[in-house]
């Protein structure tokens, strides 16, 4: 390396400097051999190490992280304000509807540098509120909430501070807050119709329950397709119960039992529908040939051989995904901007017609 007209010859060592670096030696040639004032030679020599120790300074700063650099996520997201985390709350992961969201969410999440946790409140009110309690002490930096359909207090705090949230297959009781879902009105009108055409009068509407705002649009657009074709629904036809096989099964005996001309039900979702299928089979009611069952939601066993359930599909992985979008551009966005911009995402059910429904059967 040259610095004016002097010559400095460099030999490396072993250890290292200051700035992580190797050191260097740097050896002159006597002053009086040089023909150079001592002094020169000096300021000379001092402007040669300024250069090799800026130079191996600026390669320290931009050299990329090699297998001694591991990025702090704590100090990061102190820099950031943002804990990389978002959450889901969801009544019953191990309902395959629930768990499709759940999993749509995390694909978004991960895809855009964040994690997600995932609160399963059991359909508890206890327990949801304990989740968003921590929650909010934990700082997540967003909050996805499938399915709450009554007012908790916690939840009306978290609003009231502008917490970047999303509803995702229920909107919240009273609120235009930001939501992703399905039409459920429609999918409701698609069931009604669909057995009003097979010629079924008596139908019921069987499990979930009424204060759920998707299930009340299910149970509008169902009764809305039997008035359009003048058939009276009888509400002591409504069975409400849990969102379960056994729920199912238990009012599949009750209809037998106390509403012997019922020729046909429309399942709240499709593990209700399951069980109603398991008790019909054990009551010896074949069907469809004596009695029609629709489902709602097409999880992945409605179509397995000896179910194969006519159902309401629903986009459940893509509304997860879009949920998680939706939320993680609130995050990205000014607070004052995405809290006076609200978005109401509303997909397309499909009505999916298998072996569960037929024609209403000849009474002798």
């Amino acid at each position: 390396m040259y610095a004016g007209d002097v010559c400095v010859d460099m030999v490396r060592l072993s250890g290292r400097n200051g700035c992580g670096q190797l050191g260097y030696v740097v050896f002159v040639g006597d002053a009086r051999q040089l023909n150079i004032d001592a002094g020169i030679l000096g300021l000379k020599i001092a402007q040669v190490l300024f250069h090799i120790i800026t130079l191996l300074c600026t390669l320290t700063v931009v050299r990329p992280p090699d297998q001694f650099y591991r990025p702090n996520a704590m100090a990061r997201g102190l820099v950031l304000q943002r804990s990389g985390i978002i959450g889901i709350i969801v009544p019953e992961i191990s309902n395959p509807f629930f768990a499709s969201i759940a999993r749509g969410a995390e694909e978004a999440a991960v895809k855009r540098g964040f994690n997600l946790l995932i609160c399963n409140t059991e359909w508890r009110n206890e327990l949801e509120s304990q989740h968003l309690r921590l929650i909010q002490e934990k700082k997540v930096d967003g909050l996805i909430i499938a399915s709450i359909d009554s007012k908790n207090q916690v939840l009306e705090e978290l609003i009231g501070q502008k917490w970047p949230l999303v509803f995702a297959s229920s909107s919240y009781p009273g609120t235009d807050l930001n939501f992703v879902g399905v039409d459920s009105m429609r999918g409701g009108y698609l069931v009604g119709r669909h057995l009003a055409d097979l010629g079924h009068t008596r139908i019921a509407f069987v499990g979930g329950m009424l204060n759920s705002e998707s299930v009340r649009s299910r149970y509008s657009g169902f009764k809305k397709a039997l008035e359009e074709r003048d058939i009276d629904f009888d509400e002591a036809l409504t069975l409400e119960g849990p969102f379960s096989i056994e729920s199912g099964y238990g009012n599949a005996s009750v209809l037998m039992k106390k509403f012997p001309g019922v020729t046909a039900a429309f399942a709240a979702d499709d593990l209700i529908a399951i069980g109603m299928i398991k008790a019909f089979k054990e009551l010896g009611v074949p069907v469809p040939e004596k009695f029609s069952i629709v489902g709602y939601d097409d999880i992945f066993i409605s179509e397995l051989p000896g179910i194969e359930l006519t159902t309401v599909f629903q986009e459940k992985q893509l509304m997860g995904k879009l949920a998680a979008d939706l939320l993680l551009d609130q995050i990205d966005t000014d607070e004052q901007l995405f809290s006076e911009q609200k978005r109401i995402i509303r997909l397309s059910p499909r009505l999916i017609v298998r072996k569960t429904t037929g024609p209403v059967p000849v009474l002798y």
